[in-house]
């Protein structure tokens, strides 16, 4: 970054007021001095990409080949698929998929490498025991979403997914997370989804800054300082319901709550965990949800596109709906997300090809570790596999390349593959959820979310591209993200 741009971003920061004229000089002579600093990271004696750390998706000369990618930070290492079966066995302290996404988004700036016993079993066991209970809280809040924050659609209106799902997403997630009323609070959810969009921007922005300058630069960027503002706020507004819950607790007859609230709660006293209080329990709130709300609206916008684009699978998946609730007058249970196999199998071909990213199982090593081929994994370093091959699919699979939205629900068929190959599922050639002991722990909840925001908008809207959208909109990649593009969707009321 210049030093006139800094200059100019200091003079602007009414924060910053109090530093005296001497000290910012010293400031400005330091920030020059070390901008032209560039440290040669430590290379491995492997093929370096320069580019772009993307090229090896089209390239097939990089499938089967160990490369690196060189950044300020140090090299990324990526390897062929095959050694996350190798990966696999190390255990969390061994190998670590969390500290490496917290690596990736500078989440010791960022307050996202903030790992807790308590927010992983809350998650891992309590959300996932109990994930029966709040299928009819969910469908709720997502009603009550489309019927106050959504269009009436009596016409073809377009829509902006992005936008729109981003508040119900927050909502239904909410809902187990906070409870009602809180899930309804627009400044939570307003708190919730900006913190999300402040780590990731503000992450971004750091990430253009030298290393040695990050400690300085942090205070520089808009984004970086609002996400203490986020975790004061966040603290502030759950305070009152914080408060009324202790009060509740010391009547007798009180009932236990069924949300992440009460299970972080117990948990810690489980647990013994005394660093544990209020301002940490709305820190972790912060972390679940942004864990929880962005990728599910994403995965929710994918497999809009792809129906919108291949209207063929509508009415095949509204019967099944129609057909699975008839007993219940439309209303969603438990078991009716377990029965709609058809829509659970184009969830998961809409992810194959779309995931969230093509290097969902990523590693840190937190000890050495030495792959089979000889390879040396130092302490420390990020490795990561491209899971996103369509070429190396089973061969039972079908066509690798094409768009077969029941193609699960065929294999499921077999009896003996009768729990296999469900949306959550994963394995050696299912990673989209990544793979081992770090799998995503949420992916159930967010399987069930999913499918009860899309079963409401087919049984209740028709949807289409605009004319001039021809074909299905394609993707397009940010590092080794798989974005959206942003493209309106036609909704029309049934």
């Amino acid at each position: 970054m210049a030093v006139s741009g800094l200059l100019a971003d200091m003079e602007s920061l009414p924060t910053l007021a109090w530093v005296s004229p001497a000290l910012t000089a010293v400031a400005v002579i330091i920030v020059a001095l070390l901008s032209g600093y560039r440290k040669s990271p430590t290379k491995f004696d492997v093929p370096t990409l320069e580019d772009s750390p993307m090229r090896y998706v089209q390239e097939a000369d990089f499938k089967n080949t160990i490369f690196q990618v060189l950044t300020p930070d140090g090299p990324r290492i990526f390897l062929p698929r095959k050694f996350a079966n190798e990966l696999k066995p190390f255990k969390r302290h061994e190998a670590s998929g969390m500290k490496a996404l917290a690596d990736r988004h500078l989440g010791h700036y960022t307050t996202i490498d903030h790992e807790s016993d308590v927010m992983l079993g809350a998650i891992k066991i309590d959300l996932n025991r109990n994930l029966g209970l709040f299928v009819g809280d969910v469908e709720q809040e997502v009603s009550y979403c489309f019927e106050t924050q959504f269009p009436s659609c009596e016409d073809w209106t377009p829509i902006d997914l992005h936008e729109t799902l981003l508040r119900v997403v927050a909502q239904a997630s909410a809902r187990i997370f906070v409870g009602y009323p809180m899930c309804r609070n627009d400044e939570w959810l307003e708190c919730s989804t900006k913190f999300a969009l402040d780590v990731m921007t503000g992450g971004e922005k750091l990430k253009l800054w030298h290393p040695w300058l990050r400690p300085f630069a942090q205070y520089w960027i808009p984004e970086m300082r609002q996400i203490r503002g986020d975790h004061q706020r966040a603290l502030d507004l759950l305070m009152p319901e914080l408060n009324k819950r202790a009060t509740e607790t010391r009547k007798s007859d009180a009932a236990p709550r069924q949300d992440m609230i009460e299970w972080m709660q117990q948990r810690a006293q489980k647990l013994g965990d005394k660093s544990f209080d209020n301002r940490e329990l709305a820190n972790l709130q912060m972390l679940t949800a942004t864990a929880a709300i962005h990728t599910t609206r994403l995965a929710i916008i994918h497999a809009l596109y792809d129906i919108a684009a291949r209207p063929e699978y509508i009415a095949p998946l509204r019967e099944e709906i129609k057909e699975v609730t008839r007993d219940t007058n439309g209303v969603l249970q438990k078991q009716h997300l377990t029965q709609m196999r058809k829509l659970d199998s184009f969830m998961k071909e809409s992810q194959r090809h779309s995931p969230p990213s093509v290097a969902t199982y990523q590693r840190k090593a937190m000890i050495p570790i030495d792959l089979s081929n000889g390879f040396h994994i130092p302490k420390g370093t990020i490795v990561q596999c491209n899971t996103n091959i369509l070429d190396e699919t089973p061969a039972a699979w079908g066509e690798p390349h094409a768009f077969d939205g029941f193609r699960f629900y065929r294999l499921r068929e077999n009896p003996e593959d009768t729990n296999r190959f469900q949306f959550a599922s994963t394995s050696y050639d299912s990673m989209q959820f990544g793979f081992g002991n770090d799998a995503c722990p949420g992916r159930f909840f967010a399987s069930n979310q999913i499918k009860i925001i899309l079963s409401y908008i087919l049984s209740h809207y028709d949807i289409k591209f605009e004319d001039s959208v021809k074909e299905r909109p394609k993707n397009f990649m940010f590092e080794v993200n798989v974005m959206a593009s942003n493209t309106k969707v036609l909704f029309k009321r049934l």
